[in-house]
Parts: C-alpha cells; sequence; structure tokens
C-alpha cells in the first residue's frame, strides 16, 4: 500500500483514503446495527410462559421482531414468521389462520412487495393461506409437499413455482434460507427443516410446543422413532437462537428445545424402567390367566394399557410444573413410545 501511494499523484490519494475511509465507516455502520439487536430482550418478553398466560390485543394477534427484518405473527395458538429483505418480504408457512394477520401486518413494517412463500408442509392447517398472497410471489416447496398438494387439487394451496429436492438454498435482497430434506419425517410425510443462518433462526415445523408437553401421539408423528431422535441431531448440527414449529404463541428457543430433549430421554427411561418392574410383570401375568377367547389380544393391549399407565404417572411426577400440561396426553404418549422403543422399533 505505501508502494502504492508512492506512485499516485496528490489528488488520488486524497481522494482514496476518502474513500476507503468513508468504506470503513459504513461497514463499522453495518455491523453496529447487526449487533444492536437485542435477541435476549425477545426471549425475556416473549419467550417464557408469562406471555402464554398474557391478555391478547382485541385485534385478535400481535407481532414482534425477533431479529433485524424478521418478524413473528401469532393468535391465541398459531405463528407464522416473514422476512423482510432489499427486494421484498419472504413469508415461510402459510397458515390459513395467521396468513391474513401476516397480511395486515406486512404494511406496516415495510412498503415492499411480497416476493416469496414457502410452505414447510402440504396439512391444510399450515397451507391453506397459501392463496391469499399474491400471485406474482414465488411458491416454494419440497418435491413430497408438491406431490401431495397435486393429490389435493385444492385452490387455497396452490401449486408451487419452484420444487426442490434433497437440499436447496434461497438467496434474495441479502436474505440466505437454507432447506434441508432430512430422508426422515417427525410429523407428516414430507416434513423439512429451513435454516436462516444469519438470524441464527431453525424452522423445524410441528416437531414440538415450547414449555408444553407434547400434542398428543407426539404430534401425531408419522415416525416416532425419528421424533425422538429429532433435538438431539437438531441441536448437534444447527446455530440457533429460535426455533419456529408454528404452533404456541411464544417464540421457541434453543433452552426449549434442550428441554424437550430432556424430556423424551426421560419418558424413555421411565419407560424402560416400568417394563422391568413387578407391576408390570404381574399385570402381565395375571391378564394371562384372566383370558382365554383371543387371549394374545387381550394380553397384547393390556400390556400396551398397563405400560403406559404406569409410565404416565412417574411421567407426571417428573415433570408437573417443568413444563405446561404435562398431565395432558401423557398416556397417549407413553403409550406411543411403548408402541415403538418396547415392541415395533427397538
Amino acid at each position: 500500500m505505501k508502494q502504492l501511494k508512492k506512485l499516485l499523484p496528490a489528488n488520488v490519494k486524497n481522494t482514496l483514503s476518502v474513500c476507503f475511509a468513508t468504506v470503513i465507516l459504513t461497514l463499522s455502520g453495518v455491523a453496529t446495527a447487526e449487533s444492536t439487536f437485542d435477541t435476549q430482550a425477545v426471549k425475556d418478553k416473549y419467550s417464557v410462559r408469562d406471555y402464554v398466560y398474557a391478555p391478547m390485543p382485541e385485534r385478535g394477534y400481535n407481532y414482534y421482531e425477533i431479529a433485524k427484518d424478521t418478524y413473528f405473527v401469532h393468535d391465541e395458538f398459531e405463528h407464522m414468521v416473514f422476512f423482510v429483505t432489499d427486494d421484498g418480504v419472504v413469508v415461510y408457512d402459510p397458515k390459513p389462520d395467521v396468513s391474513p394477520f401476516v397480511l395486515k401486518v406486512i404494511p406496516q413494517v415495510t412498503d415492499k412487495p411480497i416476493t416469496h412463500v414457502i410452505y414447510s408442509h402440504h396439512h391444510r392447517d399450515h397451507s391453506q393461506g397459501a392463496y391469499l398472497f399474491p400471485e406474482s410471489a414465488e411458491l416454494i416447496a419440497n418435491e413430497r409437499t408438491t406431490k401431495f398438494l397435486a393429490i389435493a387439487k385444492d385452490p387455497k394451496r396452490p401449486m408451487p413455482d419452484t420444487t426442490w429436492s434433497d437440499s436447496y438454498v434461497l438467496e434474495t435482497g441479502g436474505l440466505r434460507l437454507e432447506f434441508k430434506d432430512l430422508g426422515r419425517n417427525w410429523h407428516s410425510q414430507d416434513d423439512t427443516i429451513m435454516y436462516a443462518p444469519q438470524q441464527k433462526i431453525l424452522f423445524a415445523t410441528d416437531m414440538f410446543h415450547a414449555d408444553a408437553a407434547p400434542w398428543i401421539h407426539f404430534g401425531e408423528s408419522s415416525d416416532p422413532m425419528f421424533a425422538f431422535m429429532l433435538p438431539g441431531i437438531l441441536l448437534d448440527t444447527y446455530d440457533f437462537e429460535f426455533v419456529i414449529p408454528g404452533h404456541e404463541r411464544i417464540v421457541p428457543t434453543r433452552a426449549h428445545m434442550e428441554t424437550y430433549k430432556a424430556l423424551i430421554a426421560d419418558m424413555q427411561k421411565i419407560l424402560f424402567e416400568v417394563v422391568k418392574s413387578p407391576a408390570f410383570q404381574k399385570s402381565a401375568e395375571e391378564a394371562a390367566k384372566r383370558y382365554k377367547d383371543g387371549q394374545d389380544h387381550w394380553e397384547y393391549k393390556e400390556s400396551i394399557m398397563t405400560a403406559s399407565n404406569l409410565c404416565a404417572s412417574k411421567f407426571i411426577e417428573n415433570w408437573a410444573g417443568r413444563v405446561r400440561n404435562a398431565n395432558l396426553n401423557a398416556v397417549e404418549n407413553c403409550q406411543t413410545m411403548f408402541m415403538h422403543q418396547i415392541i415395533l422399533d427397538p
């Protein structure tokens, strides 16, 4: 650099110095702007149990920023996220209940057009809001989602403009979104992951409920064994502050997923202890004596129900107060885990 300055005329050197200083100040300003977003403040206000029970605004929805130019919109139980980019707005998971609210919020934060709408999967409660968005917006979906939408032929779920498989990257207006098909499902038949690395936000739709016990049958899981493994996989693979599953009014954090992982591990531990317990063994012996017609059927059913009830009782004892609704669906979730962890998929 010093040698270059010696060869340049004074006026050129001055111009370069001004330009260099401007670049440094600009970059510093960008870094400052990015670093001033208070992620912890969002967690302290909107990722806590108190917010679940806080009164909703009369309009029926609320919204807040969870990262720079990234907005979380929710009603009593559902939520969606959209990004404001240099070129326009990118919307994820067009839920029919929340999409009308998203369309009200967007003009309040930007005058830019909606450029992209992204399907999370084909289930109606996550996709039947797609028709509400402008036809000019690019609809994006995984190839399996596209196949289900083709079968449905639902005007509220328009066919995608862009279909991807295995992995995909969307770069638009300074935003980068990374998509991944993990090869197995945890909820539907076409689950995929989306990750926003700049914002450190992970999208894993219908994976879990923050600060709550699992939905019945682990979210009506299509592959419970993978659902049990998923928290560990995601925590080991992605660096994220927030995770977006699509339900609950609080925005889940990495800590919420860690709690969910611990909850699953504890239920597994309880269940393995139950099937070795004298109470379970005695119940199986009594069932064998009690039934003659269809004996195998009755023994099988009673073993499932006995294990599930014993498991649920201990699970509730361990988790009441640590998560919401610990007693709700405890028997059904222990039953799902027993069927797959003990009987079908060891």
